[in-house]
């Protein structure tokens, strides 16, 4: 005949001497609560919830097992945190416990509440079965199980109690088990919490040492391509002398070679922002400063980010504007003077950037007949839509510029 018990709930016991039993009882739980509210270990809390399992029932082992996946992941099972009164052989066996095996904490599983068994040798499912002999070889003739549930309802584990006869707990038991339960549910609750912290702050510690392992491995190679870019410059500018040696005009060696220390400049900005978005003002002051007349050029404007073409564009256009001053414009005079400025413009087809230009204190200046190299790179302006004004004022040269904000941001 089966006897298997499964209970939805408990109440409390009501007798002549309820009043007694009461104030007994009460006693006992709070020894046990200040007992648990004394314990830090987390090992030592379970053991104790179990003793007072066993204490509150009477019986001979206890054991508290956590819900948990097992290690392929397919199916739930019961792991083994604590036990009492189990031999190390016993411990090992039932140490993870499958839903599919005879116990009373599998019927707790599988119905969802608690499951008593009185007798194990009158359960007919367990007949026959590699698990009544193990209970027969640890000494366990009957068991009861009782689902630990967090505050939301959901399922976290088992506390167990067995005896090694034939027992059916009373009402008071189950009512105190219950009780006992609550704690070690909410104590399991913040242990997961705890434990799923811990685990994504091993992730997040193992993804920022990734991270930093990556920026260090980049700015080495940043760092390399940097250097073997300066040498490619340098290369490229020996060459380019040694092409023109013996050239007639020593001049055009020397600008070639001013322009390709202008891009090297423009290069090493564009290299410290990953060859991303950087600020127009950081091009400006770096094309200005690399023909050596920074504290004669005020260079003002917002803060606007350009692209890595509109970049090289930028560091160009300003070093032929910063020659053509050197040698024929304000800055071939000692009190000559640059004004460059820059301002974001909106217009119903988008926002417009208009880069000024401005010359005084110079020399007179006189429209040069013909348009060399320099000249074609300033009439071109950015490049692609905008324009260029090239105005050749008595007072000093002018020149505007203008260009879509929304081309010089492009990355190409």
């Amino acid at each position: 005949m089966t006897v298997l018990h499964i209970v939805t709930n408990s109440t409390p016991p009501v007798s002549a001497d309820a009043g007694q039993v009461a104030m007994s009882d009460l006693h006992m739980l709070h020894t046990i609560s200040m007992d648990l509210i004394g314990e830090q270990d987390l090992a030592a809390l379970y053991g104790k919830i179990v003793d007072a399992a066993v204490a509150i029932t009477g019986s001979q082992f206890g054991t508290m097992q956590l819900l948990r996946q097992s290690e392929d992941g397919t199916v739930s099972g019961l792991e083994l945190l604590v036990s009492r009164g189990l031999s190390p052989q016993d411990k090992t066996v039932w140490e993870w416990v499958s839903p599919t095996a005879h116990s009373s904490c599998t019927a707790a599983l599988k119905s969802g509440n608690r499951a008593i068994i009185p007798d194990f040798e009158c359960w007919d499912e367990i007949q026959d079965t590699e698990d009544l002999l193990a209970f027969r070889r640890a000494g366990i003739r009957s068991a009861q199980t009782t689902p630990l549930r967090s505050r939301d309802g959901s399922l976290l584990g088992m506390i167990s109690t067995h005896w090694s006869k034939p027992h059916q707990p009373s009402e008071r038991d189950l009512y105190l088990l219950d009780i006992i339960a609550r704690q070690a549910a909410d104590l399991l609750e913040r242990t997961l919490r705890e434990e799923t912290l811990r685990e994504r702050e091993k992730e997040l510690q193992h993804t920022v040492d990734v991270l930093r392992e990556t920026e260090k491995q980049q700015n080495l190679l940043t760092g390399e391509l940097a250097h073997r870019v300066k040498n490619l410059f340098a290369m490229v500018s020996a060459i380019t002398t040694h092409s023109l040696r013996r050239s007639s005009d020593p001049l055009l060696v020397q600008s070639l070679q001013q322009r390709l220390m202008a891009l090297s400049s423009a290069h090493d900005i564009l290299l410290q922002s990953d060859w991303q978005s950087t600020l127009l003002g950081q091009v400006a002051h770096a094309a200005v400063n690399s023909a050596g007349v920074s504290g004669r050029v005020r260079i003002h404007g917002p803060d606007i980010t350009i692209g890595s073409k509109a970049s090289l564009s930028v560091a160009l256009l300003l070093h032929e504007l910063t020659t053509n001053a050197l040698k024929y414009g304000a800055l071939s005079l000692g009190a000559g003077k640059v004004d460059l400025s820059w301002r974001a413009e909106e217009t119903p087809e988008g926002d417009i950037l208009r880069m000024t230009w401005r010359e005084s204190k110079g020399p007179e200046v006189v429209k040069p007949a013909g348009k060399g190299f320099g000249s074609r790179l300033i009439s071109a302006g950015l490049g692609g839509s905008g324009g260029v004004v090239v105005a050749y004022n008595r007072t000093g040269l002018v020149c505007e510029i203008s260009a879509p904000l929304c081309e010089l941001q492009g990355a190409e």
